[in-house]
């Protein structure tokens, strides 16, 4: 900021004009000290700027320099005061020694515009900068306006001149002020103490609007209250060129946030890897393959396979709800896994169109067949994995089939069960049949898999179930026998009697082992003993199904009512009535919350567990409904019935999305399904397969390890 005029050093122009005095009183002091004070001074090249509110360097709302208003204060106290004569005197006094230099004070005041002609021009006298000598930059050259009358316009070049005269006489004991001391004095004296006071009043308070107004404009800027598409400029000229503050803003105010210009910034790009990765893993497989597209830095993260492990798991990973967990039918296809984890190092992407593909399959009801030709008579009963399928028949035999070659491995019966050759006899497929291996039975291939155990059935085998220790097959002999399937051959371990009709259905998990009979009873063995802990008595009629979730098992039976109960207390728990006659067929959801049961009126009921209370029944059948299964996770319900269909429905709203009818040649007797397929077993003997994933790209990526 300026200096005050009083502090200004000699210039060379003052070398010789130490012997002039002139005489002030001290009023005129007083006036020029407290207008131009230096006490308040602040070295800009420190601080950047002066702080004091009075310092007449600072710039007015108007643009108005100090040195502007302290001449137009000056022209005004001439006008008033009547000061020609005086100013007069005192340059007649004072002229002689100096004329030959730059010409007297009254020249000077002579010059001066009227207060008329000076308030028509300050605007453009306002803005003329002020020349610094103090300072290491050169002053701009100063323009005059050109004169509008016989009085000339007001020049600052003159005024420059008389600041720099000496003084004609200097009193003793002040031979060591200044001329530019002698100049501030001067016009200390002619602006007048009230004046110097008022204008530095006006001067602080421009300061401090000033100031109000450039953070009210911050702040409106910060906050996006100022339009960026309009050039923002300051609503005052400044003139101090030397801080470089209050400058007058040449360039519009632009947000960095702008949405007109906005500097885009690849967030991938300064994002850690492992971050990138945990943004992207949040999309669903759609929006993960449109970020693929994005660029080709972006394809790096979003191909990678940790997003997608993270997208194909969450997606169909299964969820377990209750403890022990249910036994897993068919495959998971969630791919390896490793201590009950997923396996690392598995192409999740393709894995992930897989399930795709399948899934469309489901909808569209596309799925290409595969027969299992073997058995001799009715199969009632069947169980697979990824890896093998059992299967159950009134022929008196367990087979088990290979679901890679679907050919026959083993087979369990007793001597006298031996089938014979050319059994069963060739049979009606559909055109959707992919594979179907003709019967091996009485040739050196078929009797080199038969098996004679030590303990079999000798009548058929009506139900059976396993888990990755034991398989446990229940028959119309009255018994179950619990086997040993950890090794490359089935060993019968023990033999469960108790009941007093057919066993028709058994489930079991790590710590129970239940069946069900004609007898209408429920029988809870000790899975290690084989020791009956407890018999389960309610229902009136044959329990042809029961199923176990945790503590509670659900039961259906043929006196129309499905129950169901606490296996800890035994007791009932509720009841859930079809609307007639008996039912054939029960499920219970994976997280206990729901009932599904079928049988004779033709349709498959849907229960809550909690209430007891109906909530729909739309899966309607011609016949009988024989078999069910819920495969909740997948959101599906199969359904087998003595029309000789499979219906296939969704598990919330009970809408029927795909029926395969007659693709068998008799009733449907069992039909339970994973997430690429339906194994269904028919009265004609054979076992069929709906396969959704055959020859799907990718499908064999879902497999688990065996």
């Amino acid at each position: 900021m300026h200096r005050s005029l009083a502090s200004r050093p000699k210039t060379s122009s003052a070398a010789n004009d130490d012997t002039h005095t002139t005489p002030f009183d001290h009023t005129m002091k007083r006036t020029a000290s407290q207008t131009f004070s230096t006490s308040n001074y602040y070295d800009t090249e420190r601080y950047g700027m002066a702080l004091d509110a009075v310092n007449e360097a600072e710039n007015s709302s108007h643009g108005e320099s100090a040195l502007s208003r302290a001449l137009g204060n000056l022209t005004g106290t001439f006008t008033r005061q009547k000061s020609r004569r005086r100013l007069s005197s005192f340059s007649s006094a004072s002229a002689a020694p100096s004329r030959h230099r730059r010409g007297s004070i009254q020249s000077f005041i002579d010059s001066l515009p009227s207060s008329t002609t000076a308030r028509k021009s300050s605007n453009e006298q306002q803005r003329l900068p002020l020349p610094h000598t103090d300072s290491g930059i050169p002053s701009l050259p100063v323009l005059t306006p050109s004169p509008t009358s016989a009085n000339k316009g007001f020049s600052l070049k003159r005024f420059s001149s008389i600041r720099r005269r000496p003084a004609t006489s200097l009193p003793s004991g002040e031979s060591s002020k200044t001329p530019q001391q002698h100049t501030s004095l001067l016009t200390a004296q002619l602006m007048g103490g009230a004046s110097a006071r008022q204008s530095a009043a006006a001067a602080n308070e421009s300061r401090l609007n000033q100031l109000r107004r450039e953070q009210e404009h911050t702040h409106r800027f910060l906050n996006g209250l100022i339009s960026s598409d309009k050039p923002q400029f300051c609503d005052v000229d400044f003139n101090d060129n030397e801080s470089g503050v209050d400058m007058t803003c040449s360039s519009p105010i632009v947000r960095t946030d702008s949405a007109t210009d906005k500097k885009m910034t690849d967030p991938f790009q300064r994002l850690p890897a492992e971050l990138a990765t945990a943004v992207l893993a949040n999309l669903d497989a759609t929006s993960l393959a449109r970020a693929e597209q994005v660029s080709r830095h972006w394809h790096e993260h979003a191909a990678s396979s940790h997003v997608w492990r993270n997208v194909f798991l969450r997606k169909y990973e299964p969820e377990v709800h209750v403890s022990p967990a249910p036994i897993q039918m068919g495959g998971s296809g969630v791919g390896k896994q490793a201590n009950g984890k997923p396996a690392p190092a598995q192409d999740w992407k393709k894995m992930y169109s897989a399930r795709s593909t399948i899934n469309k399959r489901w909808k569209a009801g596309t799925p290409a067949a595969v027969y299992l030709n073997g058995h001799t008579d009715s199969v009632y009963c069947c169980q697979f994995d990824e890896n093998k399928c059992i299967t159950g028949s009134r022929d008196r035999t367990i087979r088990v089939w290979d679901l890679k070659t679907y050919k026959c491995v083993k087979v369990y019966g007793g001597p006298n069960h031996r089938p014979t050759i050319n059994t069963p006899l060739p049979m009606e497929e559909r055109s959707e049949r992919v594979i179907s291996h003709p019967s091996v039975n009485g040739t050196k291939a078929g009797n080199k898999i038969y098996h004679v155990p030590a303990d079999y059935h000798d009548a058929s085998i009506l139900c059976l179930q396993y888990d990755h220790e034991i398989m446990v097959t229940g028959s119309s002999d009255y018994t179950c026998i619990v086997w040993d399937i950890t090794g490359e051959e089935y060993i019968p371990m023990y033999r469960l009697r108790g009941h007093e009709a057919g066993v028709l259905d058994v489930c079991l998990d790590d710590k129970y082992i239940i069946s069900c009979s004609k007898d209408a009873m429920i029988k809870v063995w000790d899975r290690k003993t084989g020791v009956c802990i407890r018999t389960l008595k309610g229902h009136r009629g044959p329990v042809n199904a029961v199923q176990l979730r945790g503590n509670l098992l659900v039961s259906a039976s043929g006196d129309g009512m499905a129950k169901l109960w606490n296996l800890e207390t035994g007791a009932s728990i509720k009841d859930f009535p079809s609307e007639d006659r008996g039912l054939a067929a029960v499920e219970f959801s994976d997280d206990a919350k729901y009932v599904l049961a079928g049988g004779n009126d033709h349709v498959v009921y849907k229960f809550d567990a909690n209430s007891g209370n109906l909530v729909h029944s739309r899966v309607k059948h011609e016949g009988l409904v024989r078999s069910l299964f819920l495969d909740a996770f997948n959101g599906r319900i199969v359904s087998g019935s003595y029309d000789q269909s499979i219906q296939v429905s969704d598990y919330e709203t009970g809408a029927t999305y795909a029926v395969y009818k007659n693709w068998t040649t008799s009733w449907i007797l069992s039909a339970k399904s994973d997430y690429r397929r339906v194994v269904a077993t028919s009265q004609d003997g054979r076992t069929l397969i709906l396969d959704f994933g055959h020859n799907v790209t990718g499908s064999e990526l879902l497999v688990g390890e065996k």
